[in-house]
């Protein structure tokens, strides 16, 4: 969600007139972003910082084929008809030159076919298609080896694309009702987009594997800029060192690992800040003497001053930390945050750890962590503005 409302931030300073079409829950978000919003009329809601309107409840999810397939119901397939009216009407009640359409609701295009208006897909992380070369998105895996590793890789893209494909009538149904053709697969649905934008850099995407043409690489959109007031106040006294924690800032029943890693900080000879996000309240985590508890900080103000970062692994959480130049160690707790974390890994810029680390585990990689500061240039690469560009990417 930052992507995009960083994108919509910055296309408002631009001077471009920005109308967002969500649930009520983002309002003050997007306003805020100088937009004007509207809120849906027909889409169901979706609140990921309350369990109750979570629409996938991706904690329930007893492995990834049940996540995928509670992604294609709730919210990729299921509800298509819904978004399709919702954005239809809003483009023929309020004409717009482009439309601007979250990965996770690709069926919001429709409407957008329907109006008769250019749409745009963005993608707020690594390229989601399976295509040759790179490991399936939701994988965690890494760079195959070998014709075992390929073949791996081939089953589990099969499989994902498969789930998806079994989605197809439930979204065609929804375009025959507007009158437009019907889409056979998932990549046939994608290349209904004027652009796809991936807000990540083809470094990090692993550097290899085609795209399509539609495809274009725009770099981690970040709006993080340090607050110049409070920044000084992480600085701290030479020899102790800052970690930072940060998980998710939506509902993933992350209080247990908050807890596990707010008492390894205590057992360690560093200062920690355990950020809960609006999920989880800072009260119901027991901190040591050592430990600040908050619900939330400017990361531009705190990670100059970090010698290493414990995540879940979100996109832009590990995207800045990359800028910054600061160690990771990632906990996944789902989505695509192990396909993060393996990326991480591989750039040899982090340190994997299960979701049920124990506190032992969490002490001793932040004490890796620290050691391996600053990050290698190689690292540092893989989140950097200036590796977000290739020559082979066309101009957006």
């Amino acid at each position: 969600m930052e992507a995009v409302q960083t994108v919509v931030g910055r296309a408002a300073a631009r001077g471009h007139q920005v109308r967002v079409l969500g649930t009520e829950g983002l309002r003050s978000r997007f306003e805020s972003a100088g937009a004007s919003f509207r809120r849906y009329k027909y889409a169901p809601d979706n609140d990921l910082s309350q369990p109750e309107t979570d629409l996938v409840k991706d904690w329930e999810a007893r492995n990834p084929l049940d996540l995928w397939s509670r992604v294609r119901d709730r919210l990729l397939c299921g509800p298509a008809r819904e978004f399709c009216r919702d954005v239809a009407g809003e483009l023929q009640r309020d004409a717009a030159d482009v439309a601007v359409v979250d990965t996770m609701i690709p069926s919001a295009m429709f409407g957008a076919e329907v109006a008769g208006v250019r749409a745009v897909i963005l993608m707020h992380g690594p390229y989601m298609i399976p295509r040759r070369d790179v490991p399936p998105i939701g994988t965690g895996f890494m760079p195959a080896r070998g014709t075992l590793g390929r073949l791996r890789d081939r089953s589990a893209a099969a499989v994902t694309l498969a789930v998806f494909r079994s989605g197809m009538p439930t979204l065609n149904r929804a375009r025959a009702e507007f009158g437009l053709p019907p889409v056979r697969d998932l990549p046939d649905l994608m290349s209904r987009a004027d652009r796809i934008l991936v807000c990540s850099s083809p470094s990090y995407d692993f550097g290899s594997g085609s795209v399509p043409a539609n495809v274009c690489y725009v770099g981690p959109q970040l709006d993080d800029h340090a607050s110049g007031a409070t920044g000084d106040r992480w600085a701290g006294p030479p020899g102790q060192p800052l970690v930072l924690v940060g998980l998710s800032s939506t509902v993933m029943r992350q209080e247990g690992l908050l807890q596990r890693a707010a008492d390894a900080l205590g057992q360690a000879q560093v200062r920690g800040l355990v950020t809960t996000g609006p999920a989880v309240d800072p009260a119901g985590i027991s901190a040591p003497p050592n430990v600040t508890v908050t619900r939330w900080v400017r990361h531009a103000d705190v990670l100059p001053h970090c010698s290493a970062v414990n995540t879940h692994g979100g996109h832009g959480t590990v995207l800045k930390a990359l800028i910054a130049g600061v160690p990771l160690v990632l906990v996944p707790l789902g989505r695509d945050q192990p396909d993060n974390a393996a990326r991480v890994v591989h750039a040899g810029a982090g340190i994997g750890l299960r979701k049920n680390a124990s506190v032992s585990a969490l002490r001793a990689a932040v004490a890796r962590g620290n050691r391996r500061s600053p990050l290698s240039r190689r690292g540092r690469r893989h989140g950097s503005p200036a590796g977000c560009r290739t020559r082979r990417q066309p101009r957006c």
